[in-house]
């Protein structure tokens, strides 16, 4: 993996690099797929580990990572690469990157009883891409959650190929105590920008 790819799976925060990267890339990477997960400063070089900044074993796929308001965030989905259906978004927060981590729980499912044959399990049909922050017209700035939809160009005539999927676009919603709010489907995501 060349600078560029090892760049490109990392995320800066403040002065420290989140590295989410896929298990067996780096001694100790940040992210293991559904055992857990590793968040380590990398040299300075971008090269490998310099320094585990914490380690937790609440696991997941598709993770993604932000800060809002103090409070570290990452958002994972259960175990399903590529399900036609989407997965969880299952919630981890953190004061600092050390830690400790705790999960919310899973804000991403359907309130109904889980059906394991049912596309209609999770509230996005789509696994996480990202969370980004928008500042708007008020000065505020809001959370958009967009998520892969896999599969869904399956639905074209004949089948689209993967980059024919749809995304799925939310902004997340929040509790005054930070936690993450219940995400409910809206087939249609607005928000006013800045």
């Amino acid at each position: 993996m060349d600078m560029q790819d090892l760049v490109s799976c990392a995320f800066m925060v403040e002065h420290w690099w989140l590295n989410m990267c896929v298990d067996g890339f780096l001694p100790r990477s940040a992210y293991h797929v559904r055992t857990g997960f590793d968040i380590v400063k990398l040299n300075a070089n971008f090269t490998g580990p310099d320094v585990l900044m914490s380690s937790f074993s609440l696991g997941g796929e598709g993770p993604v990572f932000f800060k809002r308001n103090g409070t570290y965030y990452i958002l994972s989905g259960s175990g399903c690469c590529a399900c036609i259906g989407g997965s969880s978004i299952i919630v981890n927060m953190a004061d600092s990157l050390t830690g400790p981590w705790t999960q919310q729980g899973d804000v991403g499912s359907n309130p109904t009883k889980f059906d394991p044959h049912s596309p209609n399990n999770y509230v996005t049909k789509a696994q996480a891409s990202t969370v980004f922050p928008v500042s708007t017209s008020s000065g505020d700035t809001i959370f958009v959650w967009l998520g892969n939809q896999w599969n869904s160009g399956l639905e074209l005539k004949p089948p689209g190929p993967r980059n024919h999927d749809l995304l799925y676009w939310t902004v997340l919603g929040f509790n005054a105590n930070g936690t993450v709010k219940q995400v409910v489907y809206s087939p249609s995501a607005k928000f006013d920008m800045a």
